[in-house]
């Protein structure tokens, strides 16, 4: 490789922070208000897609997995009570509401797709596509 010149470096440099800021201006940022009708109630604080807040301190997890026996409406709610230094008794779980954004795309991927081998160069399409 040979020496860089000081024009291709600054291009170089332009690229990547103009590809960094599309990057973070596409992502999907905080989608707490495309669902806060279908999760919030009076008085409640929605500070994500997945937790809200009463008035009244009674948490609220929404939970996007179905309580098959794996404990998913137990475990998570002890999880949050205990990072939240919260009364396990003002803890309560929601299951999500049959929204997109609540959509588990990987999940879906791998129902239709299975165990295929992908090029690591198609990665970024496929998951796109989901």
């Amino acid at each position: 490789m040979g020496k860089w010149t000081r024009r291709a470096f600054i291009t170089t440099g332009v690229l990547s922070g103009g590809a960094l800021i599309i990057g973070v201006a596409i992502r999907p940022g905080n989608r707490a208000d495309k669902v806060r009708d279908l999760i919030a109630g009076e008085g409640d604080t929605v500070l994500n897609i997945w937790l809200k807040v009463n008035a009244d301190n009674t948490i609220t997890v929404i939970v996007p997995h179905a309580e098959m026996g794996q404990g998913v409406h137990t475990t998570l709610p002890m999880m949050l009570a205990d990072e939240m230094d919260a009364d396990w008794k003002n803890i309560k779980v929601l299951e999500a509401p049959g929204n997109k954004e609540y959509a588990n795309y990987a999940m879906g991927k791998g129902f239709l797709m299975g165990p295929k081998d992908i090029p690591s160069m198609l990665i970024g399409t496929v998951d796109g596509f989901f």
